[in-house]
């Protein structure tokens, strides 16, 4: 069996999807308490005390403000996001892709959004940390899928669970109006797609785009 960790676990998507890991994964789903991702040295001890084979990272934060309202105070809240959505990833693969490299098999996979495709109002800098999040998980596969090791991100559209939970109802009725299937996407949904990535050698670098038709 698989050693499955998955960072992100304790609310939202991460929560939801955890059962369903546990079906086929051995799995470690540490706290952000336990494991702080946006420390170099936090994640490289946890690494070296754990050796895993697939690395789920479900962490993420998202704040939404107008570049030209930005503010000091904003900033505070900005950089938060921005040392979760980014340096949290480059953390990530920092710390596990040495023991990967030196097994020659791995599998690393990103949650991205498909806001790092759209232009959206007021969310252009939580857009921007995870298109660099798409290519930053691409360019770490060009340098290791010789080794074996995959390295992917799955774009989410609007899902059951996590951050559209926090949308005013009247906001997730037009959100939903605009999806070709009308309606949000399921966790198994979710996690057949995280089973596709670890099935699936062949692909890898890509930004898998999974939005219901958006």
């Amino acid at each position: 069996m698989k050693k499955l960790v998955i960072f992100g676990s304790g609310g939202g998507l991460g929560a939801k999807i955890l059962p369903l890991l546990k079906e086929r994964y051995e799995v470690l789903a540490p706290s952000s308490k336990e494991v702080d991702l946006t420390s170099l040295q936090q994640t490289k001890a946890f690494f070296k005390e754990n050796q895993v084979d697939i690395v789920l990272n479900m962490s993420g934060k998202k704040y939404d403000v107008f570049l030209s309202k930005l503010t000091e105070e904003d900033t505070v809240e900005v950089d938060s996001m921005l040392d979760v959505n980014i340096k949290g990833n480059i953390n990530v693969l920092a710390s596990c892709l040495p023991q990967m490299v030196e097994r020659r098999w791995g599998r690393v996979i990103a949650i991205s959004s498909v806001f790092a495709e759209l232009n959206v109002p007021k969310n252009s800098l939580y857009s921007a940390s995870k298109a660099f999040v798409d290519r930053l998980m691409s360019s770490a596969n060009r340098e290791n899928i010789k080794y074996g090791v995959t390295c992917n991100t799955i774009q989410l559209g609007y899902w059951d669970g996590g951050m559209c939970y926090r949308i005013e109802q009247e906001y997730q009725d037009m959100a939903k109006d605009k999806i070709g299937l009308k309606r949000w996407g399921s966790i198994e949904e979710l996690n057949n797609t995280v089973n596709y990535l670890v099935d699936n050698e062949y692909a890898c670098g890509i930004n898998l785009r999974i939005d219901g038709g958006l």
